[in-house]
């Protein structure tokens, strides 16, 4: 299925308007380009932010959806390690002051 499809999908199963779920369609591609977990989890994000979609004002959308794309970016970094130069918190790294 086709980014524009799901999304479209997403939001009849959730009785948002799709132009108003738009915004999440970026979202929605990064998801099906991504191993299946990692898809999975984005598409819950996904999910969750049309739920309340129907419950919210236009200004709080735009916070629903930036909440989603923090939301997901967080649990993708979750199990990310830091090299050693981003933790030399000294400035002695690459970039740092010396």
């Amino acid at each position: 299925m086709d980014p524009e499809s799901l999304l479209e999908e997403l939001c009849r199963r959730h009785g948002v308007a799709p132009r108003r779920g738009a915004r999440l369609l970026p979202l929605v591609r990064w998801a099906l380009k991504g191993p299946d977990e990692t898809r999975e989890r984005i598409l819950a994000v996904v999910e969750e932010t049309l739920a309340g979609k129907g419950r919210r004002r236009a200004k709080s959308l735009e916070q629903a959806a930036e909440e989603a794309i923090l939301t997901a970016v967080a649990r993708v970094l979750h199990d990310w390690t830091p090299s050693e130069d981003i933790l030399d918190l000294d400035g002695g790294g690459p970039g740092g002051a010396e």
